[in-house]
């Protein structure tokens, strides 16, 4: 049964495994049945299932395609359906560091799956998947499906490469490990506590590439709807004031003793210069949300949930009532009534 809560997963995290299966010979039609679902339900907006489904349906292209490296092929397909996402936090932020402050956030993005957890060990850390369901003792694919997207990601948004130094399994290792050299390396470790990457911990000061998007070349105009000031867009202290908010949002933490810890300034000072500019911190974080959002809005490949996010929402949810606050109009509609205004 498809709902439209915050429970359950994302049929997005779905749709990768319909996807990737009808790739290797398992129809769309049959898939969707072995859980009771219609295929054409999968194009509901921000639609979720029951987490049990989701395993349900894991279970069923396990014993169909008998592709042990399934799970693996599922988190490149995730790696690359989140590509555009992860473009727009690698440009909120500077180094590696920033980034990886996000990446709990981003799990979110699939439902009740899981949670990553950071840890450090000496020159080390770790990027640690908790499954919420006891991994499968044989082959988990929701586990190799975590650590390869993670892999690929950590690869790709950095000046340099960025390599593992060791990943482990939970589960005995495999006949073949052909696949998983070819994706994560040769240091692989089986039957261990715990899933998980490990990197140097100094890659985390390298910095992140900027790519070029269409939310980032309006920033002048964004700062004059903020701002009323003809020098507003020019302004040293308003330029990294907005940079710092945007960096943070996808965090899910952004105070003003966030902020101004960001700009190495007191709250106290922070205040003041935003009341010489005839604003407040709960004025201008709300006008930016809502000014960026209708932006995110106008990119149709990103979804709701993944608006939400970076906004530093937890959920579409709460996101959307808050939209609707700030615009008399849900995302949704914004959305709909933004695209028939372009055609």
């Amino acid at each position: 049964m498809i709902e439209q809560n915050n429970k359950g997963v994302h049929l997005r995290a779905l749709r990768v495994i319909v996807d990737v299966a009808s790739a290797y010979g398992i129809p769309y039609q049959k898939t969707c049945k072995a859980i009771g679902l219609d295929y054409r339900q999968l194009s509901i907006p921000d639609g979720t299932i029951a987490t049990s489904s989701y395993h349900q349906l894991l279970e069923f292209v396990q014993r169909e395609s008998q592709i042990d490296d399934f799970g693996l092929y599922v988190g490149r397909f995730n790696y690359l359906e989140s590509m555009h996402l992860s473009l727009y936090m690698a440009m909120a932020g500077k180094t590696l560091r920033d980034w990886l402050n996000m990446m709990p956030s981003v799990t979110s993005l699939f439902g009740d799956l899981g949670a990553v957890k950071i840890r450090t060990t000496g020159d080390q850390f770790a990027l640690r998947w908790f499954p919420n369901k006891q991994p499968h003792p044989k082959r988990c694919y929701l586990t190799d499906s975590f650590l390869s997207a993670s892999v690929l990601q950590m690869d790709s948004f950095c000046m340099r490469p960025i390599k593992p130094l060791r990943v482990d399994f939970t589960y005995p290792q495999p006949k073949d490990l052909s696949v998983l050299h070819s994706m994560m390396g040769n240091n692989l470790n089986f039957e261990q506590q715990y899933s998980g990457i490990y990197y140097a911990r100094d890659v985390l000061d390298y910095p992140l590439i900027h790519v070029s998007t269409n939310i980032y070349e309006g920033v002048s105009e964004e700062f004059s709807v903020f701002f009323r000031g003809d020098d507003s867009h020019t302004d040293p202290f308003i330029l990294a004031l907005h940079a710092a908010v945007l960096r943070q949002l996808p965090r899910g933490v952004c105070s003003i003793e966030s902020v101004a810890d960001d700009l190495h300034l007191s709250r106290r000072t922070l205040q003041r210069r935003l009341k010489d500019r005839d604003t407040s911190f709960q004025k201008l974080l709300q006008e930016i949300k809502s000014t960026i959002a209708k932006k995110y809005l106008e990119d149709e490949r990103l979804s709701i949930i993944e608006i939400a996010i970076l906004l530093g929402y937890s959920d579409h949810s709460t996101f959307s009532a808050a939209f609707k606050l700030w615009n008399q109009l849900t995302p949704t509609e914004y959305r709909d009534d933004n695209s028939a205004k372009v055609k």
